[in-house]
């Protein structure tokens, strides 16, 4: 199912997108504790999604990584702001949703849940598409720290639903997530959102 999306609406995704994901004013006291959680900048946020996809604006982004001397540091602060990053029950948490005035919070949290350890530099997949695209999509981050159950949920593309689903799904299947415990038992993230506005070839 195709939704088009109006002029109106480009400016409501540009800033959905750029907008860090969620986190606590009270998080502000413990911005050092993100040196534990070092990441890569990521540039063009708006335009460039989470991870590659196979399309020709991909090829100037950079996208966050954690690196593994940091995973002993994100596990300790996941156990601490568990509860003010996330809701959990029955085998799944949700990200709780901030508000415009709580930035650090968001960023802190999408750093201690949200950042993939492994992000390949391309990709997969043999052809580059150069068609226009505009989509947001939600998804879920699983036990096993994959990628799973990608949905649209807006898109305004040249692209078919399909052939924009591909790109997505094939340059998650690069893409590993540090699982998340609760109490010792491995969790699925639910609810997270994403997307990707490329311009393509004019």
């Amino acid at each position: 199912m195709r939704i088009h999306v109006l002029g109106s609406l480009w400016c409501v995704l540009v800033s959905w997108i750029s907008s860090p994901v969620s986190f606590a004013e009270t998080a502000n006291n413990d911005v050092n504790s993100s040196r534990d959680v070092e990441e890569v900048t990521v540039h063009a946020v708006a335009q460039c999604g989470s991870w590659p996809i196979a399309h020709i604006d991909i090829v100037g982004c950079e996208y966050a990584e954690l690196k593994p001397e940091m995973l002993q540091g994100i596990r300790k602060n996941r156990a601490a702001y568990l509860t003010r990053c996330m809701r959990c029950e029955n085998g799944t948490c949700v990200p709780r949703a901030w508000s415009r005035d709580q930035l650090t919070a968001r960023n802190l949290c999408k750093r201690l849940f949200v950042t993939p350890i492994k992000v390949s530099s391309r990709s997969g997949g043999s052809s580059v598409s150069d068609a226009s695209l505009f989509v947001r999509f939600s998804y879920v981050i699983s036990r096993r720290g994959r990628v799973e159950d990608i949905h649209m949920d807006l898109l305004d593309s040249d692209l078919t639903d399909s052939q924009v689903y591909k790109l997505i799904e094939n340059g998650a299947r690069q893409v590993r997530f540090e699982p998340l415990k609760v109490e010792g038992q491995t969790v699925s993230i639910v609810g997270l959102q994403d997307g990707y506005m490329l311009t393509g070839t004019f």
